[in-house]
């Protein structure tokens, strides 16, 4: 972590700012977003060589230099994943959760599954929060997905496979 005095940063960060721009070199976040500082690339904090500094927000500083052990983070990497985005676990997990979701009402004895059950093993199983799952589960359940709700004498909401029949009437509309 930097230890520099507020009037040499003051003075410093501009240009590197200018050099570099003023982002996170490995986050890519912006000043809007965190507080960003000048980071010393070789852990030394004396050098403040404009080659050895970059701007870093405190979070991926500290990552950098956990409790003053130091990691060896080049400005070259424009950008490290440190923690998967939310969109992108999304991305990878729809799919997976999706085929669960068909094969466990294939494999069910009446071929449909409740919804509040569907969402409870499936974030469970996959591991994402039940909203999420419900927001996927929203979508199946879709005009043009595979699957849609019957509500049954008890009033509870099951989930069972469309009719392979829709598909052959209209198949602009599914694609599954």
């Amino acid at each position: 972590m930097s230890n520099m005095n507020k009037r040499t940063r003051d003075r410093l960060y501009p240009i590197i700012s200018n050099r570099d721009g003023n982002y996170c070199k490995c986050c890519g976040k912006l000043p809007r977003d965190v507080q960003l500082v000048l980071d010393h690339r070789d852990n030394d904090n004396t050098n403040n060589t404009h080659t050895n500094l970059q701007i870093l927000c405190k979070s991926c500083n500290y990552l950098k230099n956990p409790r003053n052990v130091s990691l060896d983070m080049c400005v070259s990497n424009n950008y490290v994943d440190l923690e998967e985005s939310s969109m992108a676990k999304n991305k990878r997990t729809e799919p997976i959760f999706r085929e669960f979701v068909l094969e466990e009402i294939d494999y069910s004895d009446c071929q449909m599954l409740e919804w509040n059950e569907v969402i409870d093993m499936s974030a469970e199983k996959v591991g994402l929060s039940q909203m999420t799952v419900e927001r996927h589960l929203k979508k199946m359940v879709s005009k043009y997905g595979p699957l849609m709700i019957r509500q049954i004498d008890d009033g509870v909401k099951y989930i069972v496979r469309r009719h392979p029949e829709d598909a052959k009437i209209f198949p602009q509309k599914f694609q599954w």
